[in-house]
């Protein structure tokens, strides 16, 4: 991702609509599972740590994190987060069978994740027993050179593609479903434009993260905030982001 786009995160990621929706989804999974004060959570891929922020407020102290990027270390301090250090997701720093609970949240996209073994190790540090929340990008067509390129992202899944990648013998997916599905066809226009319209050579690729007008960002929170709710409870067959959640196998 580029160094400037963390600032951008930093800024918007606790009142962006997208984000508020995000968080919000995660947690409810986490939720469902029985997640409470008693679990060991790991943030693989952890950003700037809103994630880390949301979880140690709402549910579980025990939580830690990590990430590649020295960009996004310089905010944790600013986060007051003490459980978190420098490093890949492709080489997880933790012993095995640690965690009740792994999340990934926008980061089997990424150029520098190699998916398989990525995954591998979030299965290698999770117990016996717990689980996996994946969440990723969906279908391909979306991608547009420049927030991809600004962002580090190289690829999108579908949902067979997903569960292929996911699909091991000692882990078993429990739950898949796609969300922000309500706004898709304005997102698939909005970002069909810009990959045929859209300006291509800009020496500093900029993503399409930008402040809205209020009453617009309380709207649109409205909106996927009534699918999250539906969410909780169903599968959603279509959206541009794809939920999984994963039991290793075990206790």
């Amino acid at each position: 991702m580029e160094a400037h786009e963390y600032q951008t995160l930093f800024e918007m990621e606790s009142s962006f609509w997208w984000f508020r929706a995000l968080h919000l989804t995660l947690l409810d999974a986490m939720r469902q599972l029985g997640v409470d004060s008693r679990a060991m959570v790991l943030d693989a891929g952890c950003g700037t740590g809103q994630n880390l922020s949301n979880v140690h407020e709402g549910l579980s102290p025990n939580i830690y994190g990590f990430d590649v990027s020295q960009d996004a270390s310089h905010f944790w301090k600013k986060r007051s987060l003490d459980r978190v250090c420098l490093a890949s997701v492709n080489e997880i720093p933790f012993q095995s069978d640690t965690f009740d609970v792994v999340m990934s949240v926008d980061v089997l996209e990424c150029g520098a994740v190699f998916p398989e073994k990525a995954y591998s190790e979030m299965l290698r540090v999770l117990k016996p027993g717990g689980h996996v929340i994946m969440i990723v990008p969906a279908y391909d067509w979306l991608m547009t050179p420049e927030h991809h390129k600004a962002v580090g992202a190289v690829r999108r899944y579908s949902r067979s593609s997903l569960q292929a990648l996911l699909t091991q013998p000692q882990a078993k997916i429990v739950r898949m479903t796609h969300f922000f599905g309500l706004l898709l066809p304005l997102v698939a226009v909005y970002r069909l434009a810009l990959r045929y319209f859209g300006n291509k050579h800009n020496e500093i690729p900029r993503s399409e993260l930008k402040p809205v007008h209020p009453l617009v960002n309380s709207l649109l929170f409205n909106v996927v905030n009534l699918e999250r709710l539906y969410v909780r409870k169903h599968r959603m067959p279509f959206g541009s982001s794809i939920m999984a959640v994963v039991r290793k196998a075990g206790e």
